[in-house]
């Protein structure tokens, strides 16, 4: 007999074809209310999940008698209990790196971005006769790039930041630091970091560590004339903070894939300011991303319900120390 999948919302044609041809298959939308959820998985052997927003947390998780398996569509899971998950013996599983390219790509493509104030520029053209030097930006050559976070995104961003001839500093606190050295980048402290460098890209997982790990202090070490990049998550920068210093000034520019709250609202506050590029988060939105994607998340899940071993388990070790 099949085992029972709960998908969120729809994935990438091939993949949620496969999935469907191998399990029995439920798949929910992008609005998805919390009883809707807590109805949709009373019977379900899995969760496939795929909208951050959708809380994956203990009353859900409750209320799957039966779940055994939370697959993510994507490298976080700041959006699954885990800890309860562990202590119920449930297996959660991501795909990890396998977006990279696309990520560090999205990445040096917003730092442009920012730098060269291309939106705003643009958006006044439809206006017309647009004031093209109040459009002032910054050449990056030969300047500093400061990333916090160098896993396997970080790694790809890297070697193209490298590569535009900008010198790479970079805070890496995890014990995988030490597997750096091929990488052309100086590892330094946090605060070296924000003091020296002229773009700061941040990619590091949501937890409780990296909560506003970048708030009104961290902001104010920046130089006037720094370019903030949130490639991870909202709750890793103080939003409000970060308002402030663009209005202010304080900082040049930021521009952030990601938000505390999302989807994004029109009466975000970040949105009216000039010098803040907000995107909907979509910095893994492409064709071969998607795919690829979706595709790591299934084939684990199809492993998972022939018995066989799983490639990306996220809670092996403490499933172990139980």
């Amino acid at each position: 007999m099949p085992i029972k999948v709960f998908l969120t919302e729809p994935i990438q044609a091939e993949a949620q074809a496969l999935l469907a041809k191998n399990v029995e298959l439920d798949i929910g939308h992008d609005n998805l209310s919390t009883d809707e959820v807590l109805g949709r998985v009373a019977e379900v052997d899995v969760i496939f999940s795929k909208t951050d927003p959708i809380r994956i947390d203990q009353v859900v998780i409750d209320a799957a008698p039966n779940l055994m398996l939370i697959a993510r569509h994507g490298s976080g899971y700041s959006n699954v209990a885990m800890e309860y998950a562990t202590e119920k013996g449930i297996f959660v599983t991501n795909t990890p790196g396998v977006n990279a390219i696309t990520m560090a790509e999205y990445t040096i493509g917003i730092m442009f971005a920012a730098a060269r104030n291309i939106v705003p520029a643009a958006n006044a053209c439809h206006g017309g006769a647009p004031n093209r030097l109040s459009f002032l930006g910054q050449e990056l050559y030969g300047k500093t790039f400061g990333i916090v976070g160098v896993g396997q995104i970080g790694r790809q961003v890297v070697m193209r930041a490298d590569a535009l001839g900008m010198k790479v500093l970079a805070y890496h606190p995890r014990p995988s630091a030490r597997n750096l050295t091929d990488l052309p980048l100086d590892l330094v402290d946090l605060d070296q970091l924000l003091d020296e460098s002229d773009v700061i890209s941040l990619h590091m997982p949501y937890s409780d560590e990296t909560r506003n790990l970048i708030g009104a202090p961290e902001l104010r070490r920046m130089k006037k004339s720094a370019i903030l990049l949130n490639l991870s998550r909202g709750g890793v920068v103080d939003e409000k903070a970060l308002y402030k210093s663009l209005k202010n000034e304080s900082i040049f520019a930021a521009a952030t894939d990601v938000l505390a709250n999302e989807p994004v609202h029109a009466d975000e506050p970040l949105l009216q300011l000039k010098n803040c590029l907000v995107l909907p988060h979509i910095a893994a939105v492409t064709r071969e991303a998607q795919k690829s994607v979706a595709m790591t998340a299934v084939e684990d899940i199809l492993r998972f319900s022939r018995g066989e071993l799983l490639h990306h388990l996220v809670n092996l070790t403490e499933l172990e120390n139980r």
